[in-house]
């Protein structure tokens, strides 16, 4: 995932180059998939599976865009980055790939979990409370930087650590899918389903994603196929939003189902997903929302790394004034804080912007746009 559009450079390896109502379009995606991500990190304030209660109107609305919009946003995102890796490892190299990958991937990774671990200090210290202070051992702090096998304390960081893996194998599989693709997209699809324990991936399915975008972008297909493609898968998804309502009504615990059936119900979910936001880019491309969306977009990345923080906190403030999930006034705490944190980051990347070094730490390096006329350059790896 790259944290803002750079100039676009000429193809490498023969690879068809991205025309401009693509990079528009991914410009949106990045936009509209992050913000829907946000959703799922508002806390409840409550112990338990808030899926596991009699759905009312709002359970359900909280339901659509928590499980279904907003934990298979990422999925398109993924589809992006292994789009884009092909001609990076092809114009750059797998060394030079490797080190701009860490910077932009790692150094944020660790960065905001340093920043989230000194927040956590502060508040214990201020409040007493430390039930979200990791474990002073190797293993537990290396969790809560690096999320070596467990989740980071920014949570939803761990797509920066999956994604780092998926760009390491990328050579690998690069080379796999020239020879052997059919075999390799299945040897992902097996990953997918059987992949969660060896602890290479925090989700597995971002590698089946991550593959499936570079395969799109081997085979030389062109924006109509790939709309051709989508078509069909998001249709599907209002199959897939019937089953997982239905599985949400009748308060079918996704925990409790058999691990292969959770994880290819969850995969087919995520995969017609990401097709109907691929649909939903053109539709808003065409429309006067076009331009807002890819103006915010140099600000997403900071917006994906900080909205859990500020969650976190001011889930506290939130919470005391309106209730934990089950309360009549918790829906202005889910839809305050998204909105909230949509603006935060604006102020924050803002400020940030007139210096390198935290640019570098917090934003993978990437300033604002000069002017408003760059907010269209074409997307690059």
């Amino acid at each position: 995932m790259s944290a803002n559009p750079v100039s676009s450079a000429s193809p490498a390896g023969g690879l068809t180059p991205v025309t401009r109502t693509i990079s528009d379009r991914i410009r949106i995606a990045r936009t509209l998939c992050i913000f829907f991500m946000t959703f799922v990190h508002v806390q409840p304030g409550i112990a338990g599976n808030v899926y596991d209660r009699d759905a009312g109107f709002f359970d359900i609305v909280y339901f659509v865009l928590t499980r279904l919009l907003g934990l298979s946003s990422v999925s398109l995102l993924s589809v992006v980055s292994g789009f884009f890796i092909v001609s990076s490892l092809q114009k750059a190299g797998t060394p030079a790939l490797y080190r701009s990958k860490a910077k932009t991937l790692v150094v944020p990774l660790v960065s905001w979990n340093l920043l989230m671990l000194a927040l956590l200090g502060l508040y214990g210290l201020l409040s007493g409370k430390w039930q979200d202070w990791p474990q002073f051992t190797p293993l537990g702090l290396g969790n809560a930087i690096l999320a070596l096998d467990s989740w980071p304390l920014v949570v939803p960081l761990w797509f920066l650590r999956d994604l780092f893996v998926c760009c390491l194998l990328s050579p690998l599989l690069l080379q796999a899918l020239k020879r052997w693709p059919v075999v390799t997209l299945l040897a992902l699809v097996a990953f997918t389903l059987f992949g969660e324990n060896l602890h290479i991936l925090q989700r597995p399915q971002l590698l089946l994603f991550f593959g499936l975008g570079m395969w799109l972008r081997l085979g030389g297909i062109t924006e109509a196929g790939i709309d051709r493609i989508a078509r069909p898968l998001a249709f599907g998804l209002a199959i897939m939003t019937a089953v997982f309502l239905t599985i949400r009504i009748e308060r079918i615990l996704l925990s409790e189902m058999d691990v292969t059936l959770r994880l290819t119900l969850d995969t087919l979910l995520r995969i017609t997903m990401a097709a109907a936001f691929w649909r939903a880019t053109e539709a808003i491309r065409r429309s006067p929302l076009a331009e807002p969306f890819m103006r915010f977009e140099p600000y997403a990345f900071f917006l994906f790394c900080s909205h859990a923080i500020l969650f976190n906190f001011g889930g506290i403030v939130f919470r005391r004034a309106f209730g934990n999930y089950g309360s009549d006034l918790f829906a202005i705490t889910f839809f305050a804080l998204p909105c909230l944190a949509v603006v935060a980051a604006i102020a924050g990347l803002r400020i940030i912007n007139r210096s390198d070094l935290l640019l570098f730490l917090f934003n993978a390096g990437h300033r604002l746009p000069v002017a408003a006329g760059t907010s269209r350059q074409r997307v690059t790896a």
